[in-house]
């Protein structure tokens, strides 16, 4: 179980994300309760940031780039900033999820027959709420983490350089390729399922 700095904590970053969202998109629909009104523009995580550089608005960057360009503070920042999004929708669907079960259960009563149909929403449940916590865990680490400011490459001895970059462009290229894997498996499956 999550101690109550952990969980101040994460009700403190859903509560970040929730006024990034809202700043975002101040028109969107279907928020169960007001916006609650935005801090000063001072207090703001970005203050400066141009939209393009704000979390879920910046543009991705692959592999390559992101160590070439970037320091590792800022790596690091990235990775919890993307990792936090994440986690945030994530829970949305759990709590979906979890209400889709309370609602099929009140549905079906005493039922023998359903009993199969609601456990295996329960462990579907189950499933999506341990991912959830390894979502968590592997943020809190992330955010844990020690890193020197600098970029990756310059820390490097030099004489060693052309091995890392080389090494680093057969990590980009085994990254696209497991997405394009991704991409083309998932509408293989889906015409194979419509077909």
């Amino acid at each position: 179980m999550a101690g109550p700095h952990l969980r101040r904590w994460r009700q403190q970053l859903a509560a970040r994300l929730c006024r990034w969202g809202r700043a975002l998109d101040p028109n969107q629909t279907g928020l169960q309760q007001p916006p609650a009104p935005l801090p000063p523009r001072s207090q703001l995580a970005y203050p400066a940031a141009p939209r393009g550089q704000l979390p879920g608005v910046r543009l991705p960057l692959s592999l390559e780039q992101a160590v070439r360009r970037r320091n590792l503070p800022v790596l690091r920042r990235e990775a919890a900033d993307a990792l936090a999004a994440l986690g945030a929708a994530h829970a949305l669907v759990a709590s979906a999820r979890f209400t889709e079960l309370q609602e099929r259960r009140q549905e079906t009563g005493d039922r023998e027959a359903a009993d199969g149909e609601l456990a295996t929403m329960a462990a579907d449940y189950l499933g999506w709420q341990s991912d959830q916590v390894r979502l968590f865990d592997a943020l809190d680490m992330v955010l844990g983490m020690r890193v020197p400011s600098g970029s990756t490459l310059t820390m490097i001895d030099p004489l060693l350089r052309p091995a890392a970059e080389q090494h680093l462009a057969s990590l980009a290229v085994e990254y696209q390729r497991r997405l394009l894997d991704q991409q083309f498996g998932s509408e293989a499956a889906a015409t194979g399922e419509n077909g």
